[in-house]
């Protein structure tokens, strides 16, 4: 994946997928380090150039289609921000491989053009307003219930925010807090699960109030033991 310019024509010079994966495993959050996400993909693609599929295959393994989506919202809001009169955002990033041929300068500047916006559109993929940071904070207390502690973090996007709860981006984002920060045995059960983000909000509140209700079976049933011991105590029984 990836090449350079050599002194005759496009030279590949590939990046495997394995070294891809391995890269994944370095990465943080994107959703709560957007900015540190794409200085470490900047720094990861290097001066190569790529074509349109091989910059794709590296998106694909490094983050979900929601955070793609989310990425390529981004990117092509940029470029429209700073070329009004040139052509649309959706021509500098296809979703379908235009074809771009390296080995012509005209198509090897949208090559360099189109990793440029993506890794500018990590930074900027994450809504940030003033308030942003009191939308993130807090986590789920212990005795709260899943669709509680959701619908506080829905309500706190809302009030602090520009980020709507509903929308593609927002529900990548939501998913993101609602797991990382439910209480510690919660967490624990929704990280375990493969490929989680990829999960919709309703599947992971589900996972969560299987945990929550099983966590208050055993609290009733220790309950009911010292009930139970205690009126023995006062039999004399």
């Amino acid at each position: 994946m990836g090449g350079v310019i050599g002194g005759v024509g496009f030279v590949n010079a590939p990046l495997t997928a394995s070294e891809v994966r391995g890269f994944k495993k370095e990465l943080g959050n994107l959703v709560e380090d957007p900015i540190g996400i794409a200085t470490q993909v900047d720094q990861f693609l290097g001066p190569n150039v790529y074509t349109w599929g091989e910059l794709n295959s590296i998106l694909n393994i490094l983050f979900s289609p929601e955070e793609i989506r989310m990425i390529r919202t981004a990117s092509i809001r940029i470029w429209e921000r700073e070329n009004r009169l040139g052509p649309p955002g959706d021509h500098k990033l296809p979703i379908a491989d235009p074809g771009w041929d390296p080995n012509r300068e005209e198509e090897r500047q949208n090559m360099r053009d189109y990793r440029s916006l993506i890794v500018r559109g990590i930074r900027e993929s994450v809504p940030r307003g003033n308030n942003t940071k009191l939308a993130f904070d807090g986590s789920q207390e212990k005795d709260e219930t899943p669709a509680t502690w959701l619908n506080r973090l829905k309500r706190n996007f809302q009030l602090y925010s520009s980020i709507d709860p509903d929308s593609p981006e927002g529900q990548v984002i939501l998913k993101v807090q609602f797991v990382t920060k439910s209480w510690p045995d919660i967490r624990r059960k929704l990280e375990k699960i493969e490929d989680w983000q990829e999960k919709s909000i309703n599947e992971l509140l589900k996972e969560a109030l299987k945990v929550y209700l099983r966590r208050e079976e055993e609290k009733a049933r220790a309950k009911a033991r010292i009930m139970v011991a205690v009126a023995r105590e006062s039999t004399g029984g």
